[in-house]
């Protein structure tokens, strides 16, 4: 019975050892999340780690986690932007724009410096892509005449070309933008009754030409 307890005993420590050089050693990179190696020695490893169990020896490496998923930026609301058309109105626009952080370059982003948190309760990355992309929307999406909001095909043509132009000047930041979704448009009311108008007498036009 001694011997039991004795092996129980040893077992249990060689568990608790275990688990004690696994803190130590290992890190869980989460699902939706990729890895970054940072060595107080080497530096930043120029490798994203994929989720899973990593090697990270406590006072030597420290393993840097980031969203590897799609995160939105979402102008709506309070923060629905106002851009002045072509035609010099005003309109404001419900947007979305869905972005990740470039596969294979996490670590860029680390290098950089803007995987760091800032006062928003995110990191410096998205503060920036969040800057970027407004900047890029109120400048080429004033492109747009006030009637092209209401063309499908013009307003996709302008939204697909901003998106290229989005890319470009996020590259730098290491992400990139999958699309720009235009969810709603409101314009000053005095127009809308104006444009109201407009498209009632085309209708009437059109049912005056029907019944000659």
């Amino acid at each position: 019975m001694e011997k039991l307890s004795v092996i129980c005993k040893w077992f249990v420590l060689g568990f608790l050892a275990l688990l004690t050089l696994r803190g130590l050693m290992v890190d869980n990179i989460e699902i939706g999340h990729v890895g970054v190696r940072r060595s107080n020695v080497g530096g930043v490893a120029e490798q994203d780690l994929e989720p899973g169990w990593r090697l990270e020896v406590l006072g030597l490496h420290k393993i840097v986690e980031l969203p590897s998923t799609y995160q939105f930026l979402d102008f709506t609301g309070a923060e629905a932007l106002e851009i002045r058309t072509k035609d010099n109105n005003i309109v404001t626009l419900d947007i979305s724009v869905p972005y990740r952080i470039s596969p294979g370059h996490a670590y860029e982003i680390v290098e950089a410096g803007n995987h760091v948190e800032d006062g928003s309760g995110g990191f410096r990355f998205q503060r920036l892509t969040r800057e970027t992309t407004i900047g890029v929307l109120r400048e080429h999406l004033a492109d747009l005449q006030s009637s092209d909001f209401y063309d499908t095909d013009r307003r996709a043509k302008v939204s697909d070309r901003t998106l290229e132009l989005l890319n470009e000047r996020l590259d730098p930041l290491h992400v990139e933008a999958n699309a720009i979704l235009i969810r709603s448009v409101f314009f000053p009311p005095a127009y809308e009754k104006q444009l109201m108008q407009i498209q009632l007498n085309a209708q009437n036009k059109l049912l005056d030409v029907h019944t000659h």
